[in-house]
C-alpha cells in the first residue's frame, strides 16, 4: 500500500466518524513520517506564518526600495547637474563682470558727499575766496549744490536739528542735521 492509499483510508475512517480529528492528525503524521515525508510541527507552522511576509508587506518593501533608489538617483543627478554648471561657469570668461559687494549703508538723503565736504563747499561758496574742492564724490567745479544739499546747509547754519525736504516726486520727509563725527551744531547768531 502506498502513502496516498493509506491517507485515503484514514480519511474514510475520519469521515465515517470512527476516529476523531485529533486521532486523524496523529495517524496522518505517523504515515508521512513512515514514508519520509515529515510534516512540520505546529510550532514550525506558526513560526513560518509569522516570518513569511504577506503579499502586502512585500509590495510595500519593494516600493520603499524603489523610492530609495529613485531618491539616490535623483540626488546623484542633482549633483551631476550642479557639477556640470560649475564646470561650465569656470570655462565662461567673466572679465567684465563685477564681483559681489556688500550693500551700501542706508543714506536717506541720497547724498554722495559727506557732511564735512558739504560744509567745506558751503564755506568756500560763501567766502568766495577759494574754489570748490575737487575731492572724490564732490561735484564738478562751478556747479551749484543740489536742492537737498542747500536745504541741509541752510538748516545746519540756522542751528536746527531736523529739517523737512520735499523731493522731485513730491514726497516730504524729515531729515536730521546731526553729523556722524558728533560735531556740535553752530550756535544761532542774533
Amino acid at each position: 500500500m502506498t502513502m496516498k492509499e493509506e491517507l485515503a483510508a484514514l480519511k474514510k475512517k475520519r469521515d465515517a466518524g470512527d476516529i476523531t480529528a485529533f486521532k486523524f492528525r496523529q495517524a496522518e503524521r505517523r504515515i508521512k513520517k513512515k514514508y519520509g515525508v515529515d510534516a512540520p510541527s505546529n510550532v514550525t507552522k506558526i513560526f513560518r506564518a509569522l516570518t513569511t511576509p504577506s503579499p502586502k508587506s512585500v509590495k510595500s518593501k519593494t516600493a520603499a526600495k524603489a523610492a530609495k533608489t529613485k531618491a539616490e538617483n535623483a540626488s546623484s543627478d542633482r549633483q551631476l547637474i550642479a557639477k556640470a554648471r560649475n564646470e561650465k561657469a569656470k570655462q565662461t570668461p567673466r572679465a567684465g563682470t563685477p564681483t559681489k559687494r556688500a550693500a551700501p549703508k542706508f543714506n536717506p538723503s541720497g547724498m554722495k558727499m559727506s557732511t564735512k565736504d558739504i560744509e567745506k563747499e558751503l564755506t568756500s561758496k560763501f567766502n568766495k575766496s577759494s574754489p570748490p574742492s575737487s575731492k572724490r564724490g564732490s561735484k564738478s567745479s562751478g556747479s551749484k549744490l543740489s536742492k537737498f544739499e542747500q536745504a541741509f546747509a541752510d538748516a545746519r547754519k540756522a542751528g536746527k536739528k531736523t529739517f523737512k525736504f520735499t523731493n522731485r516726486a513730491g514726497n516730504t520727509a524729515t531729515y536730521t542735521t546731526e553729523r556722524g563725527d558728533k560735531k556740535p551744531l553752530p550756535k544761532k547768531k542774533g
